[in-house]
């Protein structure tokens, strides 16, 4: 093991000299006086030195949350929260932090305890706190320490950058939760239960134990490891601290500007149609103000123009496709050069009337028929490896909605890859129309495009769960350039 750890630092190495070095920036780093972690503190704040030296960022430290206020933190890039949890924190220190992780003013690497959620030493949990970890309730730990296989599931993520597909992690006290954080964070890193050395029956089945939290402004990783002091002599431990502090101290370029998006959609549709699209417009503005974005809407065709779209990265059609040349001109040139498009639903009717038959290719399939009454369905995910599904479960209930089928099938066209899929369970789905068999796709993308499908949007129900919505979210900021 000596030796292959020996090759992987190596290899760390040597991609480590190939980088530039990044500027010089601070960390406060938070760590209980005393106790059972100490040891691992006491190697932490030796490695930390070290690599300070390396990468340019010093470190003061702190053992409690007494001078934790805004003007504390403004000071620094990167809050590490090296061995404390988040319970015992002054009401100050509470919403100074809170306010700069919302904020995106500081960012954070917390270890190990900083996931003790719950009522300790008479204290209530720390509710946001939970929500930031992915709404996760302490639940129990194995406290004879075991060895596991950890597994990286988001290899192009800086954070994960050089890290072997798989690790280990010796003699840890690895936590369960209540439920798995995976439906509400973008997890990096899992550990294997089934490769528990010596076996053990504390087990969660899906057990994240690095991920962040892409809903919050400030750039943030949870590591769950953090118990024993030799983990610093583990190489992939080393380069997944040092990825995350340099990751998370980096702030935005000052030239950066936020994502833009454009909407379109009408009043003078079909009445389902206009419910759904008002309702998107306030779902997407309430996500443009949580995820940092702007976001207009116009219900005016010809602002789908070389002028209007000059800044704008992604384009959303929530009801209906523009019938003029000019508009329809102007949104084959924006998609040609690199546009962002989401169509819900309607937006992507296309029949022998349309006579749009670049908007046919683009969108990889022709309309043939559809359920009604709008009913709810079970969708099923195609493809986990994209940022868009990454939070969705293996198939979930998407709400009422007329459920369109297609010919020729998206599926058979070159370039189109499948998301999600109306599950055979449904058939036959409807009353007075009915989809009786077939495979009927309802996201993709052309991936000649940075384009998406989304087959939902019809009626008021469709922003009522929230598995759904999230992916909404994900989707519209997975098309983001």
């Amino acid at each position: 093991m000596q030796a292959r750890y020996l090759t992987i630092l190596l290899a760390f190495s040597g991609a480590a000299l190939a980088q530039t070095n990044p500027p010089p920036f601070r960390v406060l780093a938070i760590a209980e006086h005393g106790g059972l972690h100490q040891p691992f503190v006491d190697a932490a704040k030796t490695w930390l030195a070290h690599e300070g030296a390396r990468d340019g960022f010093s470190v003061d430290y702190i053992e409690n949350t007494n001078t934790i206020d805004e003007v504390l933190l403004a000071r620094y890039a990167l809050f590490l929260q090296l061995n404390y949890p988040p319970y015992a924190w002054t009401p100050t220190a509470a919403r100074a932090f809170r306010a700069a992780i919302e904020k995106g003013s500081i960012g954070w690497v917390g270890f190990h305890h900083a996931t003790l959620l719950g009522e300790f030493d008479g204290y209530p949990m720390w509710q946001w706190f939970s929500d930031f970890m992915g709404g996760i309730r302490f639940k129990d730990y194995i406290a004879t320490f075991v060895t596991g296989t950890v597994h990286v599931e988001a290899p192009s993520h800086p954070v994960m950058k050089g890290l072997p597909s798989t690790f280990t992690i010796e003699n840890e006290e690895w936590y369960t939760y209540d439920r798995s954080p995976r439906p509400n964070v973008h997890v990096l890193a899992s550990v294997d239960e089934s490769s528990y050395t010596p076996a053990t029956t504390k087990k969660m089945g899906d057990h994240p134990v690095v991920w962040t939290n892409e809903h919050m402004k400030a750039r943030n990783v949870y590591i769950f490891m953090g118990h024993q002091p030799a983990h610093f002599q583990n190489p992939a431990f080393e380069m997944l601290v040092r990825n995350s502090i340099l990751w998370a101290a980096a702030a935005p370029s000052a030239d950066a500007r936020p994502l833009r998006v454009l909407a379109f959609y009408t009043k003078h549709a079909e009445a389902d149609h206009v419910e759904f699209a008002e309702q998107a417009v306030r779902f997407y503005a309430d996500a443009a103000r949580k995820h940092n974005f702007t976001f207009e809407a116009t219900t005016t065709w010809d602002d789908l123009n070389p002028q209007r779209l000059k800044n704008v990265d992604v384009v959303l059609w929530l009801n209906e496709s523009p019938g003029a040349p000019a508009p329809r001109a102007a949104f084959e040139h924006y998609m040609e050069n690199g546009g962002g498009w989401i169509g819900f639903h309607a937006a992507g009717y296309n029949d022998a009337s349309t006579r749009w038959p670049w908007f046919v290719h683009f969108l990889g399939a022709v309309f043939y028929g559809n359920n009604w009454p709008p009913l709810p369905a079970t969708l099923q995910v195609d493809d986990r490896s994209s940022a868009i599904t990454r939070h969705l479960p293996a198939t979930f209930v998407s709400p009422d909605n007329e459920w369109y089928s297609w010919w020729p099938d998206p599926r058979s066209t070159p370039n189109v890859r499948v998301l999600l899929t109306l599950a055979p369970s449904n058939y036959p789905i409807g009353m007075k129309d009915t989809i009786v068999s077939g495979d009927v796709p309802v996201v993709w993308t052309n991936t000649r495009y940075r384009m998406l499908y989304i087959n939902m949007g019809h009626g008021d129900k469709i922003f009522t769960d929230p598995v759904q919505n999230r992916f909404f979210e994900d989707a519209l900021l997975a098309i983001a350039p």
